[in-house]
């Protein structure tokens, strides 16, 4: 089951979250072999997206992991993009899915995205 968060992102500033995957009793889970894809729509039903949120597994091979699985997935967004986002209450989700074909919901919930004040 995924877990539900809400994104809140500014327009015009960059935004990064990190995932931490973990299994049932609160292990990270081996992500060798997965990739991640995340999208934001206006609604559920909506068939075009607000935004790929492009998340990316992180790999063990980084000192701070000593060559072990991280069980973490990165989404980072530049201003540039963040800048193009509406003023809205959208819907997101992220996803980890393999070559065998298993596909598994991480993360869901909204996508609020406020204006930037200062510019």
């Amino acid at each position: 089951m995924a877990t539900t968060a809400n994104l809140n992102i500014i327009q015009g500033a960059t935004f990064s979250a990190r995932i931490a995957v973990k299994d049932s009793a609160g292990d990270a889970i081996n992500l060798s072999g997965y990739t991640a894809r995340g999208y934001s729509r206006s609604t559920f039903g909506s068939t075009g997206t607000l935004i790929d949120l492009d998340p990316d597994v992180v790999s063990g091979s980084s000192p701070d992991y000593l060559g072990t699985a991280s069980g973490l997935i990165d989404i980072n967004l530049t201003a540039t993009e963040t800048t193009a986002l509406p003023v809205t209450i959208g819907v997101y989700d992220v996803e980890m899915f393999n070559d065998a074909g298993t596909v598994t919901r991480v993360l869901q919930g909204k996508m609020n995205v406020s204006p930037n004040v200062t510019t």
